[in-house]
């Protein structure tokens, strides 16, 4: 999110909070010094630049080490300006639904492993349907980074994952697109072996567009998973929003 905020914002927050904070600060000293007059000759002196600039870098703390942020991206109106102009709070669950190309790998596979069985990529008749997963991910996002999380289920050999790197792009036409790249980690059930496709570490990527909503992330991920065997895979992926 960071990224997207030029230095003249941080200047014209910090403008702002200290003309907003000036009369404020001039009320309280003027009701707590009509109130205990002994106190008037300290609080005179404590409307200085050093206390001001404690307030503010206090409340720019709040605002972007303790997500303060996500309550002004809540506003009704502001925070869908500031969605359109910047980017979307995308922190919650999704869920990921992804369509691979490992069913077309297996089949070349089989393939050259038979002597009777004939399989040719070009043949688009010939092709298997892509391979359907899904899977539930967790999205944390600070104001500095972003980390996506595939949870791991009862189906699918995932035991772990974790976020190597996410950058945000916006085009000149508004599109808004986040590039990612995972590590995920496998599980052994009793200690059995995992199959001969499959490593127990392996990397990917995918670069997924989000809609206008800030609802929905689509596009298409990689994987280094058995690239040394000619088996990594690829294909599509689209993750709808499902808590906030």
């Amino acid at each position: 999110m960071a990224k997207f905020v030029p230095l003249k914002f941080w200047v014209t927050i910090a403008v702002y909070l200290a003309l907003g904070m000036l009369p404020l600060l001039e009320a309280g000293i003027l009701w707590i010094s009509a109130k205990v007059p002994a106190l008037a000759p300290l609080l005179a002196d404590a409307l200085t630049t050093r206390l001001l600039a404690s307030l503010i870098s206090g409340l720019l703390a709040l605002f972007l080490v303790a997500q303060g942020w996500r309550v002004v991206w809540k506003l009704p109106y502001v925070g869908r300006k500031l969605s359109e102009v910047l980017f979307y709070d995308l922190n919650g669950i999704w869920t990921a639904s992804l369509q691979s190309n490992f069913s077309i790998v297996e089949k070349m596979k089989d393939a050259a492993n038979s002597t009777e069985a004939r399989f040719d990529v070009f043949d688009d008749a010939a092709l298997p349907g892509l391979l359907e997963r899904s899977f539930e991910v967790r999205i944390k996002q600070t104001w500095f980074r972003t980390d996506v999380e595939f949870l791991p289920n009862d189906t699918d050999p995932l035991l772990e994952s974790k976020t190597i790197s996410v950058e945000f792009f916006k085009a000149e036409n508004g599109t808004k697109t986040m590039a990612w790249i995972f590590e995920a980690k496998n599980k052994r059930e009793n200690g059995a072996r995992l199959a001969v496709t499959d490593e127990q570490v392996y990397q990917g990527a995918a670069s997924l567009k989000l809609n206008e909503e800030g609802s929905e992330l689509k596009g298409e991920f990689w994987q280094n998973r058995s690239w040394h065997r000619g088996l990594n895979a690829a294909g599509l992926i689209r993750m709808k929003r499902k808590v906030d």
